[in-house]
């Protein structure tokens, strides 16, 4: 686990995201049709949400919303603020992540990009590039893209992504976007043999996620 850590500027507040990963696993998994394991990855995830907002808040009453553009949010009722919480599901890996600050996760099974999406969605460096790097730059697009309540269709062309530090599988850096459509974010990407996962949030913090990682349905 990667332990909770803070560093910011006097007066700051604290921002620490908080992600949990899970792999869902059915032994009937081969025999399943995909649309059947893709409902049940979703239902999965709503509920991995449900209890990472529990967790958040301190709140059991806590539940799992989306605005009328579809952005999830944590609904406490009682006119107590919402609690931001973003989702990302790939196959049968699905990520959650909670933060006091509005935030975006998004995970990935590598995957191949037909020519056509490569010229539309990546700059010329891009495109050229191999499968895993492909993968990582539209997963951390996406979170980027969440982080402000976006989503596609954007120019991806026009995200540029910085990398300050890496340590193993795990790197951080800044996201920003060309002519400061969208305010800059502080990104953190995670990549295993499998897939790869990317986390932004908004501001100037520099800080360290605490990771949780499961395997298997939740109990």
């Amino acid at each position: 686990m990667i332990t909770e850590h803070g560093m910011t500027s006097e007066g700051e507040t604290v921002v620490s995201p908080i992600l949990y990963i899970r792999q869902y696993t059915d032994a009937l998994l081969p025999a399943r049709a995909r649309l059947n394991q893709g409902l049940a990855v979703k239902q999965q995830c709503r509920a991995l949400a449900n209890f990472a907002l529990q967790r958040a808040c301190a709140n059991p009453s806590v539940r799992l919303n989306h605005t009328r553009y579809g952005q999830p949010f944590g609904d406490q009722g009682q006119g107590k603020p919402a609690q931001p919480v973003s989702t990302s599901h790939s196959q049968n890996w699905y990520a959650v992540a909670t933060a006091p600050a509005p935030l975006g996760i998004d995970i990935q099974v590598y995957r191949r990009f037909s020519v056509s999406n490569q010229q539309r969605l990546f700059d010329h460096n891009a495109v050229s590039a191999d499968i895993i790097t492909q993968t990582t730059q539209w997963s951390l697009c996406e979170a980027y893209l969440k982080s402000h309540g976006r989503g596609l269709p954007f120019d991806l062309r026009t995200i540029r992504i910085q990398q300050h530090a890496s340590l193993g599988a795990t790197s951080c850096g800044r996201i920003t976007s060309k002519n400061n459509t969208l305010t800059p974010a502080n990104y953190w990407l995670w990549q295993t043999l499998y897939f790869c996962c990317a986390v932004c949030i908004t501001g100037h913090q520099e800080i360290v996620p605490t990771l949780s990682i499961h395997n298997g349905k939740q109990s």
